[in-house]
């Protein structure tokens, strides 16, 4: 079984999950529940996804630009 290099399929599931945290870190200080302890956890929830996106995005233009 051979698989083709390139951005794995969960790239998309990766960019969402970014997007989503994103949304959440902009809107729960609203609320009475922002603490602490989720301002963390939200964190170490976008930073890998954040460099897993800069990497997709990466790849994207080195293979698009062939650079």
């Amino acid at each position: 079984m051979m698989t083709t290099p390139g951005v794995p399929e969960g790239a998309l599931v990766s960019v969402a999950a970014l997007l989503l945290l994103l949304f959440l870190r902009d809107f729960l200080p609203l609320s009475k529940h922002w603490g602490n302890a989720v301002k963390t956890s939200l964190n170490m929830g976008i930073l890998p996804l954040l460099f897993s996106f800069g990497a997709v995005v990466l790849y994207k233009l080195v293979i698009t630009f062939k650079i």
